[in-house]
């Protein structure tokens, strides 16, 4: 899907250009060599925004390499809707960026504007950023994070990664939306209290009427005068308590907001249904396809994995004799979660219906728990994945180098200066 990554002052990357194939690709090096820089390009390249353990970089000069007065990111992709060449070119300023994205091979551009090209990238890729991390992401530590937890704690772990948890965030907006409301609709109920404990201490229309009446009797004197004066300030305030009570804010808005109330509880009832529909649909493909990847991995050992609805994990040996995960050798326990994870990206990909899937998966330091052997066998177990087209592996193990179509060593050579890079 990424066909080529180009990068000027940006991050540790004064000029380099990376140009990736189908099939697997390691990038290796040490801790710092600039392996995170090219994830952040690709994520910045598609949707104009990096993350930081899912936090936003707060501004877009934090970029741009600290001898340059300006960044630029292309990225050239195959876009999955047509499967036409395309690249973006996004130019970082400090405080702002600019947009273009051209059709490969032609001089003008498709779009320019950084919104209209943001626009256009998620109509030709069909996936937003969220989608897009759900779909193709493994991030660093999800896998060990994955062995640890207890079945009940990992369901909630997957649901995370599935790109389910912004029903969650949804849910928990729509019941802040609520308590607005009933806050709103009590301070209405107190204020109609309060005019109408008013409107107890006035007096009736006809009483002032009948006051203004006497009051014709009395012969003309400052003392009239100031009594009509008295008399027509209750007035007033006897029109204005009616007028506030007769008024959309106190008469109808009560109503109103009775009944966006019940629309935002149904509101809420759906989006806490939608995930565990959602699971429910995914659960036997992720099942299915998590048994694929660990027999590709594992088949010398094993001869099955079950996972049940709970997502508690059983092995069975070639003899077909059952394994608890607790009582497997070392490593397995990560392989399981591995392929759990992964399956969890290629089960989306394979049953998309937003549009065709982006047939790449990314692989942010997967081997970690794993012996030399079994990390060799990871990027083919993915690959066999007809879903799959794209493997990237970004690691600082070594050994990955000889299990992978392509590689690119990246070498360091000291603070803020570009890392050597070498392609096999």
């Amino acid at each position: 899907m990424i066909r080529r990554i180009g990068l000027q002052n940006f991050k540790v990357y004064k000029n380099q250009e990376f140009t990736l194939e189908d099939g697997s690709t390691a990038i290796v090096g040490p801790n710092g060599s600039g392996k995170t820089s090219i994830l952040e390009a690709i994520e910045f390249g598609f949707f104009r925004m990096v993350t930081r353990k899912e936090k936003k970089v707060p501004q877009v000069e934090d970029l741009i390499h600290h001898k340059g007065k300006r960044a630029i990111v292309e990225l050239e992709f195959v876009a999955p809707i047509n499967r036409r060449n395309y690249f973006v070119k996004r130019t970082i300023h400090p405080g702002e960026t600019n947009a273009e994205l051209f059709l490969v091979g032609n001089k003008d551009p498709e779009e320019t504007g950084v919104t209209r090209v943001d626009n256009k990238i998620v109509e030709l890729i069909g996936l937003n950023r969220h989608a897009f991390s759900a779909l193709t992401y493994v991030r660093q530590g999800e896998i060990d994070r994955l062995s640890r937890l207890a079945p009940k704690s990992r369901r909630a772990d997957l649901y995370s990664m599935m790109g389910l948890g912004i029903y969650d965030k949804q849910s928990s907006k729509v019941q802040k939306e609520i308590r607005q409301m009933d806050k709103d609709s009590q301070n209405i109920s107190e204020s109609i209290k309060r005019l109408k404990q008013v409107q107890d201490h006035l007096p009736e229309k006809k009483e002032i009427d009948a006051a203004l009446k006497a009051l014709d009797s009395i012969e003309e004197s400052i003392i009239k005068k100031q009594i009509q004066e008295v008399i027509q300030k209750v007035s007033d305030s006897v029109i204005a308590v009616e007028e506030q009570l007769a008024s959309p804010e106190l008469s109808t808005k009560p109503e109103e907001l009775k009944e966006e109330t019940e629309i935002a509880k149904h509101l809420k009832v759906l989006l806490n249904t939608i995930p565990d529909v959602a699971e429910n649909q995914l659960r036997p493909h992720i099942r299915r396809e998590a048994r694929m990847i660990f027999r590709e991995i594992f088949g010398d050992r094993y001869s099955d994995l079950v996972i049940d609805d709970d997502y508690e994990i059983a092995l069975y040996d070639l003899k077909g004799n059952r394994v608890s995960l607790m009582a497997a050798s070392g490593g397995e326990d990560v392989c399981v979660n591995f392929a759990l994870r992964v399956a969890v990206n290629t089960a989306l990909q394979r049953h998309s219906t937003t549009g065709p899937p982006p047939g790449l998966i990314i692989l942010d330091e997967p081997g970690a728990g794993l012996d030399a052997q079994r990390r060799r066998w990871l990027p083919e177990a993915i690959t066999k994945l007809d879903v799959v087209n794209q493997v990237l592996v970004v690691t600082h193990m070594e050994e990955l180098k000889g299990s992978t179509d392509h590689v690119i060593s990246l070498i360091p050579q000291g603070k803020g200066r570009q890392p050597i890079v070498e392609v096999d």
